[in-house]
């Protein structure tokens, strides 16, 4: 099991400014490496304040300067909101940079204020998705792309910059398990399925998974051949009233991302909120129960649950999510590298 850490850079309080919001961002990175986690996971979002990440590649090329070890790792560029040629160049760039330590989480994006205010329509997001990605394909594998296709138009042009890791780094394509020509892409390319595990236990993290093996079924490739890695929300207390208020931010963070998925959020500047009457309904005590929010015991089973019944190979850890502060997240950060990772 390879356990990552999750950079978010969420805004919650008003008088916090971008600037100490993303110096926090930082030396949690590097406080990941020194505690020994294996890879860094940096958000795209934008025009809103549940993330001040609007471009993963320019964090990760600023932390490949600041790290030595840690792998660094896009989760997730959003392919419908950008060039898929200059995407290409800069994840060359930046896998250079970093002496071949990135890896490439893609997806669809899932948010329509974030289209809306980069000029993209949200309902082709899924088409623009796999011609990108097929331009992306064709760049790293044959150092040129002549592409003609719907929404993307690309003139014979050789690329300029090759990636370090040949002949690509790391492919991990988070959602999709709804679209089988992704999902057949995902199985024939050797790429890797990501998927949030966020919600109730009630068997959705099952149905992701299958949904993916259905894929590589429908692919003619077999299903050992799956690498699957997720994300959890986690946070490691002892302390009762600790998890509590963790599972209240926790719960707030849910509500956000779903208010703001579902285009139902209220906008005061760049400041989200969930609609008044709740745009998901979730109580404390669900939170507690379907969330890493405890003791190192008990997210250490937790987590080999994952790794028995979903197969789960790599673990990107969502701890710095609500309105926690600094010190509270380095805490649960070193407790579940201390006490929870050996555990496992």
């Amino acid at each position: 099991m390879k356990y990552g850490f999750f950079l978010l850079s969420p805004q919650i309080d008003h008088d916090r400014s971008a600037a100490t919001v993303l110096a926090d961002t930082i030396s949690m990175a590097e406080e990941a490496e020194g505690l020994g986690f294996d890879h860094l996971w940096v958000a795209e979002h934008h025009f809103a304040n549940l993330s001040l990440s609007p471009s993963p590649l320019i964090t990760l090329s600023h932390l490949a300067a600041r790290t030595q070890r840690i792998r660094l790792g896009t989760g997730v560029l959003v392919l419908p909101l950008q060039d898929p040629m200059r995407l290409a160049e800069e994840i060359a760039y930046v896998d250079i940079v970093s002496g071949g330590r990135l890896d490439v989480g893609v997806g669809a994006g899932s948010q329509i204020h974030e289209s809306r205010g980069l000029g993209s329509d949200f309902s082709h997001a899924n088409d623009r998705f796999v011609e990108a990605l097929d331009i992306l394909h064709m760049a790293f594998e044959s150092g040129r792309v002549a592409f003609d296709g719907e929404h993307f138009q690309v003139p014979d042009t050789p690329m300029s910059l090759r990636p370090l890791q040949r002949p690509h780094p790391p492919i991990y394509v988070a959602g999709m398990t709804s679209e089988p020509r992704v999902m057949c892409r995902v199985a024939k390319r050797g790429y890797r399925a990501f998927a949030s595990l966020f919600g109730p236990a009630d068997g959705s993290a099952a149905e992701k998974r299958e949904a993916v093996l259905q894929g590589f079924d429908a692919a003619g490739v077999p299903r050992v051949q799956c690498h699957y890695a997720g994300q959890r929300l986690i946070y490691v207390t002892d302390d009762p009233e600790d998890a509590s208020e963790a599972a209240a931010h926790a719960r707030d963070t849910l509500q956000l991302v779903h208010a703001l998925k579902g285009g139902q959020a209220r906008f005061q500047g760049h400041f989200a909120a969930p609609p008044a009457n709740g745009a998901l309904s979730i109580s404390l005590e669900d939170v507690q129960r379907d969330v890493m929010i405890g003791t190192p015991d008990r997210i250490a089973a937790l987590i080999r649950e994952d790794r028995h019944h979903l197969g789960l190979e790599q673990l990107s850890c969502f701890m710095q999510f609500g309105g926690l502060d600094r010190e509270r997240v380095l805490r649960s950060m070193r407790r579940f590298m201390q006490e929870v990772v050996p555990a496992v």
